[in-house]
């Protein structure tokens, strides 16, 4: 093939804001509301809207549809903020027997919270009792989660104080669980930490939850050396550590660049039975990138995969760049093949970036290669930019090449002759 052949090949292949992604094939659900809604010359915005919402009312009227909380999470993230329609669905939901069941209104307030809409779930809140619906301790904690959600962190500690006493409602391990979140989300630390020890008052354990996000807001905050103290006080309490205890950690000491004390941790897990999972390996792999080690790198990549603890889309596209920099374009596209062929989604620019990359190094047939196999998914289309026009400089001058080599043999034939 000639380097003008391939050129055409390689250009015009990708766009813009695109994912690579290969889904498996499932059974078609029996009931959704996620019907085809893209715009299209003759549906304006304001009739797709209406459609999502006519599809998920009618969706709503199946029993089944109503139990899983999944349908209405992917309606709030469809409507895209928009605060009537968000209502005008969550209203409809009013009608359905469901609405005197607690766990089910506490789910609405949730959803109204996923939404920033507070007012919203304070006013389902209030009205649970007109509905004939209980309001217990759970609905209590509903709404300082939606609280949460929907960034009123001054309004979860309000609620708190004065909510349990004028409803006779007592709090519990949640309750308190969720103010101290509330208040490390605000950068409260010292107010979250004087809340653990007043529900010790109370005669409430702190629990794996308490000590998690206590852990997770100060190495957030880079209070490294609080975080150890933390670590500590929870050992004492005999607060046995989780997956999510030892990544807080993990996290921590990658951080503050304490690579031996990292890897220490790590074989620490297995010892314990804690099985690491993807974001364990990443947090390493994370470490000998920013490191710039690519042999290290790619040894704990190597032990992710044979521990069975599958790559993700971070670990693809974390190492993908770290081994185009490094120019090792052989390992960036093993890693872009096993990509695709794991079924997971990675960016179009990383995988851009690699065919930039192989073609400016001559490695036009790898570059080839790769484009092929994304067609072959039909996901890429490439649009045409500053690196763009590398590729095309590239192939041309290699065209030219070709062509002055059949010129320079066609001139020695005659010659010969």
């Amino acid at each position: 093939m000639s380097s003008s052949s391939l050129y055409r090949r390689l250009y015009g292949i990708f766009t813009e804001n695109q994912k690579v992604t290969i889904k498996l094939k499932t059974d078609k659900p029996k009931t959704t509301f996620l019907k085809s809604t893209k715009l299209t010359p003759k549906l304006t915005e304001k009739q797709e809207l209406q459609t999502i919402i006519n599809n998920f009312k009618k969706s709503s009227e199946s029993p089944q549809f109503r139990r899983h909380n999944s349908n209405y999470q992917t309606a709030i993230r469809r409507l895209d903020n928009n605060s009537s329609a968000i209502e005008d669905i969550l209203e409809h939901q009013k009608q359905y027997p469901e609405i005197n069941n607690e766990l089910f209104v506490s789910r609405l307030i949730l959803l109204y919270g996923q939404a920033k809409m507070y007012e919203h779930a304070r006013k389902l809140f209030d009205e649970m009792p007109n509905l004939k619906c209980q309001r217990t301790v759970y609905a209590f904690n509903a709404l300082l989660e939606a609280c949460v959600r929907a960034e009123k962190y001054d309004t979860v500690r309000e609620l708190f104080q004065e909510l349990p006493e004028e409803l006779s409602i007592e709090r519990d391990v949640v309750s308190y669980n969720t103010l101290i979140k509330a208040l490390c989300k605000a950068g409260s630390l010292d107010s979250a930490v004087s809340v653990m020890e007043e529900m010790e008052n109370q005669g409430i354990k702190p629990d794996k939850v308490t000590f998690n996000t206590l852990l997770n807001a100060y190495h957030d905050c880079k209070k490294f050396s609080e975080a150890e103290d933390l670590w500590v006080v929870m050992q004492k309490k005999n607060i046995v550590a989780d997956l999510w205890s030892y990544n807080i950690r993990l996290r921590g000491l990658v951080a503050n660049n304490q690579v031996n004390k990292a890897i220490e941790l790590f074989e620490e897990m297995g010892k314990k039975d804690i099985i690491p999972n993807a974001l364990s390996y990443n947090t390493m792999i994370k470490m000998f990138v920013d490191d710039r080690n690519l042999e290290e790198a790619k040894r704990w990549y190597e032990k992710m995969v044979e521990n069975e603890r599958y790559p993700d889309n971070a670990t693809f596209g974390m190492l993908i760049h770290f081994a185009c920099d490094k120019v090792n374009l052989d390992f960036a596209l093993d890693l872009c093949k096993k990509a695709m062929n794991s079924k997971v989604s990675v960016h179009n620019a990383t995988m851009q970036r690699v065919v930039d990359d192989m073609a400016e190094h001559s490695k036009l047939e790898d570059a080839k290669e790769l484009v092929d196999l994304a067609k072959s998914y039909k996901r890429f289309r490439y649009v045409e930019d500053e690196i763009g026009s590398k590729i095309e400089i590239l192939c041309v001058f290699y065209a030219l090449q070709e062509w002055f080599m059949i010129i320079s043999m066609q001139l020695k034939t005659k010659e010969n002759k």
